[in-house]
This record gives structure tokens, C-alpha cells and sequence, in this order.
């Protein structure tokens, strides 16, 4: 009959996702085109960087945010095994000797009874149950909350990774994009020397002036206090990647003395706007938030209801071992206990109201992830697009300088013009080469920031068990 009566239907809504007008909806500007998930798992090993991949994988491995969130994953599954529990019977089992004297002055005459014995033991072994019968769903419902609370732990734990991810990379290709830009400024402060050197030499002869070298001058002093600058930012990203892969800051210093080759910025597939709503860990989590929140309500109205609790304690117990287990040494109890809460002053029905109140606010908040995670995306889209476009510029911009130093240094070398205007075509090609390494850094971050709006990265991390 417990049984039975534990299978009654929960009360309060049963939980189904809401469906969005957003997941029908196409991107601004680019196809509506479905593309396998695997573009977005380790995405960055496609772009060929070892020190990249190394980066990354040991801050998803050994990052202390991400350490953190995997933590809190384990601390809701405790707690929702917690939750299930408290919907089983309770057993216990006990056993017990005692040594029992009576006192003869506090019962006189008790000596004089026929049979009487002063002193005796009695031995007792048995145990108990006790179970709150679940009729109206209560535990069910909390045991529905508790798992989509663990699951939202789980998608949490999955933005911490994706996040330490996209730190990770942004950290690195700012630390090669520095390093592209000082070397171009590198270049051009060489080539500013020169043209002080020969300003100098044309000052001599009388075919400047003061003035004229002045500005050449400053132009130098100019290049070179930019220098510092440049190198603080490459070092602070050196620095910050040891952190970023869970050891000491000064663990990745050596990227700062080693330049690579800049990485091919190709374009992205985004796929569906509906699989970006699947794939984005901060829209899971709110959506199993508010799965959560919707079955709080049913065990917030349970509580309208009486409870049903069945107690359950027997054994034997005896004044002789040999008789211990005689059926004459059998006892039990079996209390059936009922309550309700008639009278409360409104205490129930306002934490009904508290629970629904709660869950509209939930579905709001899921709502609004969804629209934060589209404008997200498709300003990402737009940045990454434009971005890829000022690279090209600037790199044709340094192809036509290198193209105007090539002839200006035929036109040299046939006396057509001076060493001083020839290092202006140069310098103005070094110039070109700083903002296309200006424009690659730009243009790399924007590349990270997309693979985050997309939700990318962070599938590596299993669910893990739901038992």
C-alpha cells in the first residue's frame, strides 16, 4: 500500500523547455548552414600552432578556475544524492545488554515474592524503519531540481573552461601579435637612424637645415619610446599565461624571447542559430535553472498536502541468551503518522508564490542568455569580419610599400634620387609592416572572440555519471 501510494502523481507543473521565436530565426549576415560539431571542439589545433595547443590543453587541465568549477559540479551532485536519499526508508539496526539490580529498600517485601531475582539481565537485538511515503511528489520534485542543478553546475563548469580557453589563446596571440608589431618597430627604428645619419651628413653640407634634422630626430626619439611599451605587453602576456595553465607567472617567460610564425586567419563556419543556443554552456545553464525553479514549485505546493511517515521498530529482547531468539522474545511496533500544516498564517501559500515568482524570473533570465548570446554572436561575426578585411588592407598596403622601396631603390642605385629619399620609401615600408602586425593582433583576438560567442572549447569535459 506505501508502495502504491508512492506512486501518486506529483503536483506542480512538469517541466518542459521553453521554445524561443530565436531558434527559427537565421544569422545577419552569413548562411544558415548546419556544420558538424567537431569544428568547434579543439578548434585551435587546426590553426598549427604547437606552443598554442600546449597552452590551451594544460589550462583546461590544470587551470585553478577551472579546478574550482569541476569542484562545484561534485558539490551538487553530493547534494542532490543528498536530496534522494531523504526519499528512501531510513533502517537502522541496534542491539544492547543490560545489567538490571533492583533495590530492596525502595520496594520492601519485593525479597518475599516467589521467583524473585534481584539482579538479571536482559539482552535485546532488533531495528527500526521510518519512511516519509511520498504522496504528493514532494521528494520527486526536489530530487527533479537537485539533478538540474547539478546539470546547471556542469554547463558552469563548462564556461569556466571555454572562458580559460579563450583567455588562454587572446593571451598568447596578443603575446605573437606584440611581438610581430615590435619587430616592425624594430625595423623602422633602424631605418629612422639611417635617415638621421644621413640628415646629419646633409646638414654638413649645407643642404638642410637645423630644423630639418630636428624633425628627422624626433621622429627617431618618437619610434623608440614606443619600444618600452611594447615590450611591458609582451612580457605581462608572458607572464600571465603561467597562471593561466595553473603554475607560477614566470613558467611561460620564455615565449617572450620566442617568436613564431603568425597563424592563418581563415574564415569561421557558425553553423546553425539554433545549435549555437544548443552549444553555448551560459544558455544551458540558465535553461536548467529554470528546470529547476519549475520543480521547486511542486515542492513548494506539496506542502498543502498531509504527510504520510510510517514507523516501523522491532526485535527480540530477553532476560536469557538461550531464549534470545524465541518467538516468544518478539515485540514490535507499527505507527502509522500522519500531519498537515491546517494553519499557517499563509506561510505555504507564500512560498508557492516565492517558488513561482522565482521561476518566471528564471525564464526571463534564460530568455535574455538566448538574446545576449545572439547579439554576442553576430557582433563577433561582424568584428571578425571586418577585421580579417582591415588584415588584407594593411597587408596590400605593405606589399604596394615594398613595391614603392623596390623601385626607389632602383631609381637610387641610377642616381635618379638621394640615400634620404630612399630611407623615407623604406621607412614608410616599415611603417606598413607595423600596422599589418597592428592588424593581425586585432584581427587574431577578434578570431578568439568569435570561437567564444560560438561556444567553442569546452566539449572536451564529460557530463560524468547521473547516478
Amino acid at each position: 500500500m506505501a508502495s502504491t501510494l508512492a506512486g501518486c502523481a506529483s503536483v506542480g507543473p512538469d517541466y518542459a523547455r521553453p521554445q524561443l521565436e530565436a531558434e527559427n530565426t537565421e544569422w545577419i549576415d552569413r548562411t544558415n548552414v548546419p556544420v558538424a560539431e567537431e569544428v568547434f571542439i579543439a578548434w585551435w589545433r587546426d590553426l598549427g600552432d604547437p606552443e598554442l595547443t600546449r597552452l590551451i590543453e594544460a589550462s583546461l587541465e590544470n587551470n585553478l578556475s577551472v579546478r574550482q568549477a569541476l569542484l562545484r559540479v561534485e558539490e551538487a551532485r553530493a547534494r542532490r544524492a543528498q536530496v534522494r536519499a531523504a526519499g528512501l526508508p531510513s533502517v537502522s539496526a541496534d542491539s544492547s545488554v543490560t545489567v538490571l539490580q533492583q533495590s530492596l529498600n525502595a520496594n520492601p517485601g519485593l525479597a518475599d515474592i516467589p521467583g524473585f531475582v534481584r539482579e538479571f539481565e536482559v539482552y535485546d537485538i532488533g531495528g527500526s524503519l521510518a519512511w516519509q511515503i511520498d504522496l504528493w511528489g514532494q521528494t520527486r520534485r526536489a530530487v527533479e531540481a537537485g539533478d538540474a542543478r547539478a546539470e546547471a553546475a556542469i554547463a558552469a563548469a563548462n564556461g569556466a573552461r571555454l572562458a580559460v580557453a579563450i583567455e588562454t589563446a587572446s593571451t598568447y596571440l596578443s603575446l605573437r601579435g606584440f611581438q610581430e608589431e615590435r619587430a616592425a618597430l624594430a625595423a623602422s627604428a633602424a631605418a629612422q637612424k639611417e635617415l638621421v645619419r644621413l640628415s646629419r651628413i646633409q646638414l654638413d653640407k649645407g643642404q638642410i637645415s637645423r630644423a630639418d634634422l630636428l624633425l628627422v630626430e624626433s621622429e627617431l626619439a618618437r619610434i623608440e619610446a614606443e619600444v618600452p611599451a611594447l615590450d611591458v605587453e609582451i612580457r605581462a602576456a608572458a607572464l600571465a599565461l603561467g597562471p593561466l595553465t595553473g603554475g607560477l607567472p614566470e613558467k611561460e617567460i620564455a615565449l617572450a624571447a620566442q617568436r613564431e610564425s603568425v597563424l592563418s586567419l581563415a574564415d569561421i563556419p557558425v553553423g546553425l542559430r539554433a545549435d549555437l543556443l544548443r552549444r553555448r554552456p551560459d544558455i544551458a545553464r540558465t535553461e536548467r535553472e529554470l528546470a529547476a525553479q519549475t520543480a521547486e514549485i511542486g515542492v513548494a505546493k506539496a506542502e498543502l498536502f498531509p504527510k504520510l511517515s510510517l514507523n516501523i521498530d522491532g526485535g527480540f529482547a530477553s532476560a536469557m541468551v538461550d531464549t534470545l531468539f524465541d518467538g516468544n522474545s518478539t515485540n514490535y511496533n507499527i505507527v502509522p503518522f500522519l500531519s498537515w500544516r491546517i494553519f499557517d498564517g499563509g506561510r505555504v501559500r507564500a512560498e508557492i508564490n516565492l517558488a513561482e515568482t522565482e521561476a518566471k524570473r528564471a525564464a526571463l533570465a534564460y530568455e535574455e542568455s538566448v538574446l545576449n548570446a545572439l547579439t554576442e554572436t553576430e557582433t563577433a561575426i561582424a568584428r571578425y569580419d571586418l577585421a580579417r578585411e582591415a588584415l588584407t588592407l594593411s597587408e596590400r598596403a605593405a606589399v604596394l610599400s615594398s613595391e614603392n622601396y623596390r623601385l626607389a631603390r632602383l631609381q637610387f642605385y641610377k642616381g635618379a634620387i638621394d640615400r634620404l629619399r630612399l630611407q623615407e620609401a623604406e621607412r614608410g615600408l616599415r611603417s606598413a609592416e607595423r600596422g599589418k602586425a597592428i592588424a593581425y593582433r586585432q584581427a587574431s583576438l577578434a578570431m578568439t572572440g568569435l570561437y567564444a560567442a560560438l561556444g567553442g572549447g569546452w566539449q572536451a569535459i564529460p557530463d560524468g555519471d547521473k547516478s
